[in-house]
């Protein structure tokens, strides 16, 4: 028998009862009432336990290590949500925190974009290793698999502290749930997707264990496969848009008392096409097509990636160790290397288009080690860090390489204070970093020219969070950070394929030097939660590509020719998200954010700064019995016109605002041993409607995706 809340408890004695009652509470001796002494007291009797104290030796606390600091704005995107976009890229996953949005060329690259910043302003950290692969022109997405991971974060402050240069807008951290030490010998998820706009089908396989005879050793295995034909807008076919892709990773670890070793591997390959509408003849063809908005030429539907493509191979190895001490602290070193192999092919002349007129191999070696000490309300972290990267151009293209052979070797240190209180948490960070890149190539003309550069920067974060009470808690962080030119804004001479045009860069370049104040304020409350975060960013010597309003002749054609500039930027703006469960299982949610970015001094407007966006969402989860439980969604994206917009620094006039509908139906299904299914079916612009998007470089010529219905199966065992 157990009490009430308050700890009463009525009995009915029967002339059977011959011991008495027996009281037992965690923490308190056992206590006891004999028979008699029941009968003979009035009611109610009162019954007071002493305390039970017990000495122990020592008390050992097993957890996961969170990837981001309480003192920094973030956001999480959850392990369902990761789900429900099978088969997608990270850039269109990302979109669904506020204040995210995404650069794109065509339906089939996009960059992630953080508050008006996109490229190597964001720093991608995956599974603990910075990202380094060839994402630099606008045409090159992430080498990375959303799939492959089950943790994603993204942090909106200036983190160049904790994770070095590039984190000037914000930091994107992926990774994998801890390995299932002492777990079960088998256990994972099979998922499956189709998906009608491009018929994209999307295979998913995660396994994971520990060995039975060893179980502090624990391993994982992951792979996916996804293969889409040409993409299509409401009214045509989107030619040579088709994806391939192929990704698995393995992981391998063993924890002992005070030492743990992971190592991990992962493939990304991936095949892109390239719409070829912008690869055009001359200028009149080209002001032609901007006119009329949309391709000039049109195939069937396929599943053949033709000319222009793609082709990208991405391999990353790390091995990470830990020891931990009581006394001593947290010792950590991960050493990691990452190798990237990019083929651009573009349409060429004398059936050459099978030679790539781009071919680069990029290695990239990093090495980071930390130590970490808890001691009463504080926290001490010290770290060291190197990273030394280099890029060749393969010969036997026939085409000037757009970026010159070159070598990066980064040494970097810093620290982290932090303190935690009972309500409130703070902390500083300083952090020094050392850059060196030699660059050697030739120019359009043949010349052989070599360079060196150096860069040398301190970078600092202040920051803080305070619960204002159970309900309400506060967030700030000021944070500068810095980015030095890359090679491509510096060194690029040649033809950007997905976007079609011609680029130049600019060798007096100096470093980016950001400054982010960012705030936010956040109510959790049973039906209630809103979160609204607001930021302020200063940035010496923001670097931008800008139209020359000049045409530029190759052998393929003529391109709208780009150069490279520098201004002193100046970047505010808010991200609201909030949500109301009603008490019949409905809930309506709302995102929205706002970007402004201009010149300081002049006021002049940067181009391709997302508009203002509105989401609105209405889901209801009805009550099934039978170990059922299912969902419903219906959502709505409000994309104003960008009117923050300088027709000077473009070369076509912003689109207009556009509205698209989507819809979510799941159904969950608990079996026995743990075991669950799960059904998905979601459509993205259910209304079919035609648009383009601003952050779109293939808007010139091309329409957004159009209707796109997306079922899902996913059996977790």
């Amino acid at each position: 028998m157990q009490t009430d809340l308050k700890g009463q408890l009525t009995l009915a004695l029967t002339g059977s009862e011959e011991d008495g009652l027996h009281v037992h509470l965690v923490g308190y001796h056992e206590g006891f009432i004999p028979l008699d002494k029941l009968r003979s007291t009035p009611s109610p009797f009162t019954l007071r336990l002493r305390p039970e104290e017990r000495d122990l030796s020592s008390v050992k606390v097993v957890g996961n290590r969170r990837p981001v600091s309480a003192n920094v704005v973030s956001s999480k995107v959850s392990t369902e949500r990761i789900e429900r976009n099978l088969g997608r890229n990270l850039a269109s996953l990302l979109t669904e925190v506020s204040g995210v949005t995404s650069l794109q060329t065509g339906t089939t690259t996009a960059k992630p974009v953080i508050h008006g910043m996109y490229g190597t302003r964001v720093l991608i950290v995956n599974n603990g290793v910075r990202q380094s692969g060839q994402q630099w022109g606008d045409d090159h997405a992430p080498e990375v698999s959303v799939d492959a991971n089950d943790q994603v974060h993204v942090v909106k402050g200036a983190e160049a502290v904790a994770h070095g240069s590039e984190a000037l807008a914000g930091v994107i951290i992926l990774g994998q749930s801890a390995l299932p030490y002492r777990g079960r010998a088998l256990q994972g998820t099979l998922a499956t997707s189709f998906a009608t706009n491009g018929r994209r089908f999307t295979e998913v396989a995660k396994l994971e264990g520990a060995l039975p005879f060893l179980p502090s050793l624990a391993w994982r295995a992951q792979f996916s496969y996804t293969n889409a034909g040409d993409r299509s807008t409401a009214k045509y076919l989107l030619t040579n848009t088709g994806v391939k892709e192929l990704d698995y990773s393995l992981a391998l670890g063993w924890r002992g008392e005070h030492l743990s070793l992971e190592s991990y591997f992962s493939q990304y390959q991936n095949k892109t096409g390239l719409l070829p509408s912008g690869h055009l003849k001359n200028a009149n063809e080209i002001e032609a097509l901007i006119e009329r908005g949309r391709p000039l030429t049109f195939r069937p539907f396929s599943r053949h990636i033709d000319y222009p493509h793609h082709d990208v191979l991405h391999r990353l190895w790390s091995i990470k160790g830990r020891y931990d001490d009581e006394h001593l602290g947290t010792f950590t070193l991960q050493t990691s290397l990452q190798t990237d192999r990019r083929d651009e092919y573009n349409i060429r002349r004398n059936d050459r288009s099978s030679f790539p007129t781009l071919a680069l191999d990029l290695k990239s070696f990093q090495a980071d080690a930390a130590w970490r000490k808890h001691y009463h309300r504080w926290d001490t972290e010290l770290g060291l860090h190197f990273v030394g990267t280099e890029n060749y151009n393969r010969p036997g293209t026939g085409v000037v390489p757009i970026i010159p052979n070159y070598t990066e070797v980064t040494g970097a240190a810093h620290l982290l204070q932090k303190y935690q209180a009972e309500r409130w948490g703070a902390e500083v960070g300083l952090r020094l970093d050392q850059m060196t890149l030699k660059v050697a190539g030739y120019d359009i003309y043949q010349q052989l020219f070599k360079d060196t550069k150096r860069f040398t920067n301190l970078t600092y974060s202040i920051g803080g969070h305070y619960h204002l009470s159970p309900l309400w808690h506060v967030t700030t962080n000021l944070g500068a950070a810095f980015r030095a030119p890359h090679v491509h804004e510096l060194y690029s001479e040649g033809n950007q394929h997905g976007s079609a045009i011609y680029i130049r860069g600019n060798r007096n370049l100096k470093s980016e030097r950001g400054y982010k104040w960012i705030t936010s304020v956040e109510h959790s409350g049973e039906r209630l939660h809103v979160r609204a975060d607001g930021y302020l960013q200063w940035i010496d010597g923001y670097i931008f590509d800008a139209p020359t309003h000049t045409m530029h002749t190759t052998l393929s054609g003529e391109y709208p020719f780009f150069t490279y500039q520098q201004r002193d930027a100046f970047f505010r703006g808010f991200d609201i998200d909030a949500s109301y469960r009603f008490p019949q299982d409905i809930e309506y949610g709302v995102k929205s954010f706002m970007v402004w970015a201009n010149e300081r001094g002049t006021g002049q407007l940067f181009p391709y700064i997302p508009s203002f966006h509105l989401g609105q969402h209405l889901s209801w989860s009805p009550k099934l019995g039978g170990g059922f439980s299912g969902k419903v969604t219906l959502n709505h994206l409000f994309v104003a016109r960008q009117t923050r917009f300088d027709s000077a620094i473009d070369i076509a006039d912003a689109p207009p605002a556009y509205g698209v509908w989507g819809a979510e139906v799941e159904l969950s299904k608990t079996l026995k041993n743990g075991q669950s299914l799960r059904l998905l079916l979601t459509s993205d612009n259910l209304l079919n409607a035609e648009y383009k998007e601003y952050t779109n470089r293939a808007r010139y010529y091309a329409h957004e995706a159009g209707r796109d219905i997306r079922a899902s199966l996913l059996w977790k065992f």
